[in-house]
């Protein structure tokens, strides 16, 4: 199984020591053997300083030490040289081992010591992909540590987000009735503006045993919701090229969201389909008052005047794009449409020129320029 974290962890490894154990050690663990070059097994730094202080010459590397060493080890670097060796020696050493792995992590959990319990949890999930606690506990650990720790780190608070939705995904493919699983993946996704997902898990983490008091919280967190859902239809759908089906949607939520841009942006967008243009101006200009410089109401704009064939109107608001946004092969496009619409031939070649060398492959700008070679 991949971990995003690897890199994040790696730092974690400065708190281990090697010790290197010859192959013919006595460590009395039945059906184990050495390697016969031996081998180098972590310890953690402090737990080998404390035993040197407090015990014996010959009870200071114990086997529990090792295994802690071990876990603490493939669970921050899980492609470690030794990670065959020490996945048998886990094993050999405790059966119960995964048990064991996941107690220490509810341990530093109880701790306030988030990040030694993802390195825990971490290292169960490596040892056995399948595990349902160790997935759990894992995702919700990286959740927890995220919001704690990683709220102004905005790239390493993406990467576990990220990580933690992979492995309650993973977790809902072996076991589909785990409703905490749902519960955190429906914020997760709400977060992502991914509304309909997210009703769909919240919907489904209601169906089984959960907390009464988190059932409540779901409740609402669905009434929010539903409003947001019915925009993200309403905006796929126009997207998709169905105007005459999402902007019914968009339009009954208008009135209650005025003020939201990206809202009236596909409302405009909705009649510009349809052919509507004087109407979507309307919107596209409201846009505009609300974000002043967004960039995609201005290149519908020069579309909508455009459509209408209010030519210079189009050729300003390409203009106004390009100020703001920097050259692009479309408005160039586009550009170029309306000043040979206008007869002004010089300024639409010096756009086609300057369009195809930001993508000399694209087909409009290529029929453009065969056209107004055509017109001279």
């Amino acid at each position: 199984m991949k971990f995003l974290i690897d890199a994040y962890l790696l730092k974690k490894t400065e708190e281990l020591s090697f010790v290197h154990l010859k192959h013919d050690a006595a460590l009395k663990i039945k059906a184990y053997h050495l390697p016969s070059a031996g081998l180098d097994v972590p310890i953690l730094t402090t737990e080998l300083a404390e035993n040197i202080k407090k015990k014996k010459e010959s009870e200071v590397i114990t086997i529990g030490s090792i295994i802690r060493g071990m876990v603490y080890l493939l669970g921050i670097d899980p492609e470690f040289k030794y990670k065959e060796e020490y996945i048998k020696f886990l094993y050999a050493a405790n059966p119960q081992v995964e048990e064991y792995v996941l107690v220490e992590g509810l341990k530093y959990l109880n701790s306030y010591k988030l990040l030694e319990g993802i390195i825990f949890f971490k290292a169960l999930v490596f040892l056995n992909p399948n595990s349902v606690e160790g997935l759990l506990n894992y995702a919700l650990a990286l959740l927890d540590y995220r919001d704690q720790e990683l709220v102004d780190k905005k790239k390493n608070y993406k990467l576990f987000t990220k990580e933690a939705q992979e492995k309650l995904e993973t977790l809902l493919n072996l076991d589909p009735q785990q409703p905490l699983a749902y519960y955190y993946l429906g914020f997760i996704y709400k977060d992502q503006k991914a509304f309909n997902k997210a009703k769909f898990h919240w919907e489904k983490a209601m169906l089984l045993d959960l907390d009464e008091g988190i059932k409540e919280q779901i409740k609402e967190c669905l009434f929010q919701l539903e409003d947001m859902a019915q925009y993200e239809r309403g905006y796929e759908t126009i997207l998709a090229g169905k105007p005459e089906e999402g902007l019914p949607l968009l339009e009954g939520l208008y009135e209650k969201y005025q003020g939201w841009w990206n809202l009236v942006f596909f409302v405009g967008l909705g009649h510009r389909q349809l052919g509507n243009f004087h109407e979507a101006i309307q919107y596209f200009k409201r846009v505009l008052e609300l974000n002043k410089d967004q960039l995609d109401a201005m290149v519908e704009l020069g579309l909508c005047y455009g459509g209408l064939g209010e030519l210079q109107k189009a050729i300003e608001y390409f203009h106004r794009a390009i100020e703001i946004g920097g050259e692009d092969s479309e408005i160039l496009c586009n550009l170029a449409m309306m000043y040979m619409e206008i007869g002004d031939l010089q300024k639409a070649g010096e756009s086609i020129s300057a369009s195809l060398r930001l993508n000399p492959e694209d087909e409009i700008t290529l029929a453009c320029k065969n056209k107004l070679e055509a017109m001279k």
